[in-house]
């Protein structure tokens, strides 16, 4: 459904970028050329239902600016032009890197009507990446953060924005986000021209449940269309979309609240969890300020982590063989030797699952996470498990189908008479096993001596990796 403003003649204004050709009809515009004041019309960049777009000279200063004029077919309007000298006026109260500037607010020549001077930022909208592949997750949050500070300053110069969408956002040379045209900007200060009865103001793609519903909003519903813009950014789709406006604002006020790792999995999940916190129904159950977003965003930044190596994960390993030969003396002991094996496994296992640590991992402060930097859970513990036995699998298959089952089956009958001296061969059997499993951890580890990530080979297969883990949690299974 393509963007637009709800029973608005104030539409909202779309540059071309650049070098890219006019969003104008390519008929000649008879205001090329002119003088309003000290600038010179040079090009037009683009229109919108409440302004045409062109790029100018300064005289004065010697610079480019844009200069927004009023149609002409609406500079009769009384209500139309408090609304286009409101718009500049909001945006002249900013002082924000993150909020494209207002120079100065003039009259036309004849046939007369209102234009301002602002910024010219030679930059595209994020509305072009619409189109193309999805932008790198950690690229989409550096933009919400300089987002999130244009909005923060309008609010702190008492506005709010209530048009925030990708066309709405520019991306400069540099790669900074500057936010424009506040059109349908409302002051806090009470003023309440710029509301207008039974008309519904802003793009409904990115429109908060209470704006769509009429009522008086405040900053939370900018952090909420915040929100769509940069989850349709991420996910090439809109957060929620419909074949006419009523049914996008229909979606808005009664559909669940998308979830962006079903669409793009590569999402951070502490990015995942920002915007769905964005896109809540509520307004109090949203980020209560742009200070609490921000913190949330500067900590979903990614981290400089240190991979542990081949020596780091072979002394833990060590440790972890030690722990091994004292819980087969213990299983030995009391006539259970058979156990030893399937009981580390299921410690491994456990240890993993939950705190990503082993206690030669703990004691060296090494920790397996997943490549997106989170605990595995039980499903990635339980297949690093079995991704490491295939030593052990490999010659345990290879013994059975070349002494056959009769030798398994006379090993289990000696178990269950408790013969001591026939249970030697299945207690060298036991050691043998542990070794096996040790020789496969060692050469799944070897990988790590040459891989860039310092991954083993269960890690590669399994999607994980291990780093090194400075804050002490509690000891792993209580050990």
């Amino acid at each position: 459904m393509a963007d637009s403003t709800l029973l608005d003649v104030l539409g909202t204004t779309h540059l071309a970028p650049p070098g890219s050709p006019s969003t104008l009809p390519p008929t000649h515009d008879p205001r090329v050329g002119q003088r309003f004041d000290h600038f010179q019309i040079e090009r037009p960049l683009g229109h919108g239902g409440m302004g045409v777009v062109y790029l100018a000279h300064d005289r004065s200063l010697e610079r480019p600016v844009a200069l927004k004029v009023l149609p002409e077919a609406l500079a009769g309007r009384i209500e139309l032009q408090e609304r286009f000298v409101r718009e500049a006026r909001a945006q002249a109260r900013l002082s924000s890197p993150h909020v494209v500037s207002i120079y100065f607010i003039g009259h036309t020549p004849p046939p007369e009507s209102l234009y301002f001077a602002m910024e010219y930022v030679e930059g595209v909208s994020l509305e072009s990446f619409l189109d193309k592949a999805p932008p790198d997750p950690e690229q989409v949050r550096r933009w919400m953060v300089d987002t999130a500070q244009g909005l923060r300053d309008a609010y702190r110069a008492g506005i709010i924005h209530r048009d925030v969408k990708p066309s709405n956002l520019l991306l400069t040379p540099d790669g900074r986000v500057k936010l424009v045209d506040f059109g349908l900007a409302k002051p806090l200060d009470g003023d309440k021209k710029i509301t207008q009865d039974g008309v519904l103001l802003g793009s409904p793609l990115y429109m908060a449940p209470e704006q769509a519903r009429g009522e008086d909003v405040d900053h939370r519903a900018d952090l909420y269309a915040l929100g769509c813009t940069f989850y349709h950014l991420l996910a090439g789709v809109p957060a929620f979309d419909g074949p006419t406006p009523l049914a996008v604002v229909a979606r808005h006020l009664s559909d669940p609240t998308p979830r962006v790792r079903e669409k793009v999995p590569g999402v951070p999940p502490a990015l995942a969890r920002i915007l769905e916190r964005l896109l809540q129904k509520s307004p109090q159950d949203r980020h209560d300020s742009y200070d609490a977003l921000l913190a949330e965003l500067e900590a979903a930044a990614p981290r400089a982590v240190e991979l542990a190596g081949f020596w780091t994960r072979g002394a833990a390993l060590a440790m972890d063989i030690g722990l091994a030969l004292v819980l087969l003396a213990g299983c030995s002991a009391v006539g259970a030797p058979w156990a030893a094996v399937p009981l580390q496994l299921a410690y491994m296992t456990a240890a993993h699952a939950t705190v990503g640590q082993t206690l030669g991992k703990f004691l060296l402060r090494i920790r397996v996470v997943g490549l997106d930097g989170e605990s595995l859970g039980w499903r990635r513990a339980l297949g690093r498990t079995l991704v490491s036995l295939w030593m052990p699998a490999f010659f345990g298959l290879m013994t059975l189908f070349t002494a056959g089952l009769h030798r398994l089956t006379g090993m289990l009958e000696t178990l269950q008479e408790r013969d001591l001296d026939e249970l030697r061969p299945l207690l060298v059997g036991v050691v043998m096993g542990n070794l096996l499993l040790v020789l496969a951890y060692l050469g799944g580890l070897a990988v790590a001596l040459l891989h860039p990530q310092k991954q083993a080979l269960h890690d590669v297969f399994c999607r994980t990796r291990v780093v090194y883990h400075m804050q002490r949690p509690r000891l792993p299974l209580g050990l």
